[in-house]
């Protein structure tokens, strides 16, 4: 009996160009097909999308900034009394000085000499008599009044003579000739460009000589015909570190942090809306079963009598 090669059957169920290819591969191709274009596999949760990153890249960038700033401005704050309250403590007990040894020629401010009681002699200019506004004293609006005093060195000195309440201020008459001032030795403030709010030599008037790098808070002072008792001295401060320590840490924490809560927050609200679709992250494509590959078989003997 003649030999007769095995025949193949074919499926033409995925288009002409498939038809030819064995059935193993053509099941491959069509779950490759099914699940690229699967609903499942198009959706992308609204958290991965490119705005919605780029939006939390900004939030993200702006609060590590914020958090950098404040921190910095939070330890200059906590160093800036720290250095002060240094200086109150070394300054206690020690005798009273003149203001022009306390504060050289040469200096830029007064340094270790800040906070120590310190007397200076000269003559009042009473057209420098300067008001300072804004302040509060003791829970009151009160008006300070500054003035520059000429020293018999040819230098300049300024003074915080004190205060009065606002509703209640007139300009005091100042003593003439030689006074002597006691009080405690300041460093000038930084100008804000607003005259009357700052202890400062830019916004005084009647400048002449050569200026003494610091100021006195005045709590005497006293001439040939008595002491100016009108105003009240301005109080010491009394001062204290604050908060300012641990806010700073706390910016700066949240400068730490605010990478990975932003990728928390993304990875979060990309689960919850899985979650709310049905899906799961990670888990694969819903795929219907794979159809059964039809096996092979050898013709019968009919058929191939019939082939005949």
């Amino acid at each position: 009996m003649p030999r007769f090669a095995p025949v193949t059957t074919t499926c033409r169920v995925m288009g002409p160009k498939l038809a030819d290819a064995p059935i193993t591969s053509r099941t491959r191709l069509a779950r490759t097909i099914e699940t690229v274009t699967s609903p499942s596999a198009k959706h992308r949760p609204a958290a991965y999308r490119p705005m919605r990153i780029a939006l939390t890249v900004i939030v993200v960038l702006a609060a590590m900034a914020l958090g950098l700033v404040a921190g910095t401005w939070q330890w200059d704050r906590y160093e800036t009394r720290s250095h002060a309250l240094a200086g109150q403590a070394a300054a206690e007990g020690k005798p009273i000085a003149s203001l022009e040894e306390l504060i050289d020629r040469d200096a830029a401010g007064p340094g270790e000499a800040e906070w120590r009681t310190a007397t200076v002699t000269g003559v009042i200019d009473p057209a420098s008599l300067a008001e300072l506004r804004g302040r509060r004293v003791q829970n009151t609006a009160s008006l300070q009044y500054l003035v520059w005093i000429h020293t018999d060195t040819g230098r300049t000195a300024m003074v915080n003579l004190g205060w009065q309440p606002r509703s209640e201020a007139t300009p005091p008459a100042l003593p003439s000739g030689r006074v002597t001032v006691t009080g405690i030795v300041r460093s000038f403030e930084e100008d804000n460009g607003k005259p009357g709010t700052r202890i400062t030599p830019s916004q005084m008037n009647g400048i002449d000589g050569e200026v003494v790098q610091g100021y006195l808070m005045a709590k005497a002072t006293c001439g040939q015909a008595g002491c100016l008792d009108v105003l009240k001295p301005v109080p010491t401060p009394s001062l204290s570190l604050g908060p300012h320590l641990s806010y700073a840490f706390q910016w700066w924490l949240l400068t730490a942090v605010a990478a990975p809560l932003g990728i928390l927050i993304t990875r979060r609200d990309a689960l919850h809306e899985r979650e709310r679709d049905g899906t799961e992250p990670g888990a694969p494509s819903p795929r219907k079963p794979p159809t059964p590959a039809k096996k092979q078989r050898r013709p019968s003997d009919e058929e191939i009598e019939d082939a005949l």
